[in-house]
């Protein structure tokens, strides 16, 4: 069974914070919104029923827009956290369009760049709801407006649904010209905004979530195909616990919503050990970053969650034989 599309459950909390902000009781939804922002992540359909619902309790026009201003980097998972530590939107735009897997594994996005304008397109696939098109829009430019602080409007929005009742307040409420029937979703925005600079640009923490995100893409480029899904979900939570610094099986176990007793049960099912599926993890991901120059070996074992270099270097020697400054010797040489 192929892992379905999923978001990081943060975005639930946008969805309260809307709810917050408009004083909507609604109980029942944000009992739903509270349970699903505790998980990993959200699967891509519950998202747009969550949408669905929020919609039929406060039916206003373009209602996606205005709930994905409620949007925050951090809601992005790892993903938000990395572009924040970029020096300048368009590093943080780059790194966007290359991680943004990690935030929908199954969007399509091309850029294209012009003189004055960098295009955004994303391809949805199947047809999709118009308040998630809607919100899908609301979030990006939330999320560059944020990066370089200042409101500046895109140069143009296109949306592939049917123009609306109420279609003039789209334009009046984003700022810019926007366009219906289109073939894609797209957002133009100024070229010049790239060079602007993010206040909270920090080159140490860039780089190790760079690292980070770039494990976890290929983890989830990995489990895409993954016929297994307790194996692939066990995979993300184990890389979600190392980022964490907590690998306790019992932790794994809660955040995947399963008793100790019944997770134990699943690893035993398919031959597995949780100890070795862990070792396993980080000493291929130890090997991933010894081969990065740019990283020191206190960066390395930062990664894998270790608290001393001295844990980290005892643990490596275990895996492979060697330390791991042997072994970026071993790789420099060749």
């Amino acid at each position: 069974m192929i892992t379905p599309p999923s978001i990081p459950s943060s975005f639930a909390e946008t969805l309260l914070r809307y709810m917050d902000e408009k004083a909507l009781t609604a109980e029942e939804l944000r009992k739903r919104l509270t349970q699903l922002s505790e998980q990993h992540r959200i699967n891509q359909q519950t998202f747009t029923e969550l949408l669905l619902s929020l919609s039929q309790i406060d039916p206003t026009p373009a209602l996606g827009i205005y709930v994905g201003r409620m949007a925050r980097p951090e809601d992005f998972g790892l993903v938000g956290y990395l572009l924040t530590a970029c020096s300048t939107l368009g590093q943080a735009l780059t790194r966007y369009g290359r991680f943004q897997p990690l935030v929908l594994s199954t969007l399509n996005t091309n850029v294209e760049k012009y003189r004055d304008i960098v295009s955004h397109q994303w391809d949805l696939g199947e047809v999709e709801e118009t308040i998630s098109a809607e919100f899908s829009v609301s979030v990006f430019i939330t999320l560059y407006q944020t990066l370089i602080g200042k409101a500046i409007a895109p140069e143009m929005v296109a949306f592939p649904f049917a123009k609306p009742k109420h279609y003039k307040m789209y334009s009046a409420i984003l700022g810019c010209p926007v366009y219906f029937d289109a073939n894609k979703l797209q957002v133009d925005i100024p070229a010049k905004l790239m060079l602007m600079t993010i206040s909270s640009s920090d080159p140490f923490l860039r780089r190790v979530f760079l690292q980070q995100a770039e494990s976890m893409l290929t983890l989830a480029q990995e489990n895409y195909k993954d016929s297994d899904l307790f194996v692939s979900q066990l995979q993300e939570y184990i890389l979600e616990a190392i980022q964490d610094g907590d690998t306790r099986a019992v932790t794994v176990a809660s955040r995947m919503n399963y008793s100790l007793r019944t997770f134990y049960r699943m690893l035993s099912q398919r031959d597995l050990n949780y100890r070795n599926v862990l070792a396993h993890m980080r000493k291929r991901l130890a090997k991933k970053y010894l081969a990065d120059p740019r990283l020191t070996p206190t960066d390395v074992a930062l990664l894998l969650g270790y608290s001393e270099q001295s844990a980290f270097n005892r643990a490596f020697k275990d895996w492979t034989g060697i330390t791991p400054g042997a072994f970026r010797q071993r790789m420099l040489k060749h």
